[in-house]
């Protein structure tokens, strides 16, 4: 369960999924431009788990190459541009009748009320999130180090 539903207030919303499996199928059909074919959900044991199909052809992408800020920058805008295809490819097309808008036209709107706001708000962002990871990892290294990893079998 995702940590945000925790904050979902609209009854409509958090009533109009059977469980998690059924939310994350919906909004992956909705948010991918192509969806897994097997992409569903099922019930098992008044549990909901997601059932899509593993592709033995699945890579990560080789971030070994990306090493100076100017091949950042040209990946992270090629990821943004493919991830921003395939949402607006995506949404107009979703079969639920729980979201009745184009979420590329509403993000579009919002972002262009004030370009700057905007920029500033993503350096911001970003800027916040390089120290957590800093931090985080720098804890991760702290408690590895002290042999305080616990380990799961």
């Amino acid at each position: 369960m995702p940590a945000v539903s925790r904050f979902v207030s609209d009854e409509r919303i958090r009533d109009y999924f059977d469980h998690q499996g059924h939310r994350t199928a919906l909004s992956q059909r909705a948010l991918q431009a192509h969806s897994d074919t097997w992409l569903g959900h099922t019930e098992l044991d008044g549990v909901g788990p997601l059932v899509a199909e593993v592709s033995p052809y699945a890579q990560d992408l080789d971030g070994s190459e990306v090493n100076e800020p100017e091949q950042m920058l040209a990946l992270v805008a090629d990821l943004g541009r493919s991830t921003a295809r395939m949402h607006a490819v995506a949404d107009d097309e979703s079969e639920h009748d729980l979201v009745d808008f184009s979420t590329e036209d509403e993000i579009h709107a919002a972002i262009s009320r004030d370009d700057r706001e905007f920029v500033a708000s993503l350096v911001d962002f970003a800027h916040d999130y390089g120290a957590q990871v800093q931090r985080d990892h720098q804890l991760f290294v702290d408690l590895f180090r002290n042999g305080q990893l616990i380990e799961v079998d």
